[in-house]
């Protein structure tokens, strides 16, 4: 069994646009609440914020369009982040989720060759279980860890090390960790994760992926177990922790 997989004991998925199929509902969710709330924000730079922490995103461009420490930055960013949630909650429980073609194949191909199968989320918990519940994926996984679970989200390693804590992997050397934005790439990276496989199925190009350390970049997850395959004719020294940029 450790020979087929080649040593990787944990896979952590990203969910929207890596194994949950997007269609640009997040960002048009973005968009539209940051139009509502009256922040300044440009499609491609929300864009690039995909896949971290929401309330982080909101946080941010409160904070530079009032001032580090004006006081009605906080408001604004709790004004545009209740938005984002409203819209965004009434869009998944509306029926918008759907699962990438092959992701659940790709959890049971897995598993049935001992290999945990970890999502991690830049969502909140609500959101999280919204789309679990739908995609019927309770059981199709290990476990299910969403930014509310730790004291920092993307590009910060915690939502990958806390997968790694739940499933018992100590190692970070038998991780792989699978994305589609920029902060997943980082994530993985600063994780150090054995392999840090982008997707291209989500809001990202290839080039954009490899520009942030994607080792390994697939047009879908149902092509991941090629790349698990391969892993074992690579010839990487063995992954030490990093420190997140």
């Amino acid at each position: 069994m450790r020979a087929m997989t080649q040593g990787v004991r944990l896979v952590v998925f990203d969910m929207a646009g890596t194994t949950v199929q997007d269609e640009g509902v997040v960002l048009e969710c973005f968009v539209a609440a940051a139009k509502l709330a009256g922040l300044r924000a440009t499609r491609d730079e929300l864009n690039h914020r995909m896949g971290t922490s929401k309330l982080a995103v909101f946080d941010d461009l409160a904070r530079r369009q009032c001032g580090a420490h004006n006081a009605g930055a906080e408001a604004l960013r709790d004004r545009g982040y209740e938005a984002f949630r409203r819209i965004l909650e009434g869009v998944y429980e509306g029926g918008a989720a759907a699962p990438i073609e092959g992701a659940a194949g790709v959890f049971a191909w897995l598993r049935d060759r001992g290999v945990r199968v970890a999502l991690n989320t830049g969502f909140y918990r609500r959101v999280t279980d919204i789309l679990i519940d739908r995609l019927g994926w309770r059981s199709a996984v290990d476990t299910v860890v969403c930014d509310d679970d730790v004291r920092e989200g993307r590009p910060a390693p915690y939502m990958i090390h806390t997968a790694m804590q739940r499933c018992g992997v100590h190692d970070v050397d038998e991780v792989v960790a699978v994305g589609d934005t920029p902060s997943d790439m980082l994530a993985g990276r600063n994780a150090g994760a054995r392999a840090v496989v982008g997707v291209t199925s989500g809001s990202h190009p290839a080039g954009t992926l490899r520009a942030y350390h994607a080792t390994h970049v697939i047009d879908s997850v149902r092509d991941l177990p090629g790349v698990i395959g391969r892993l074992g004719r690579l010839e990487r020294p063995r992954a030490t922790l990093r420190r997140f940029e």
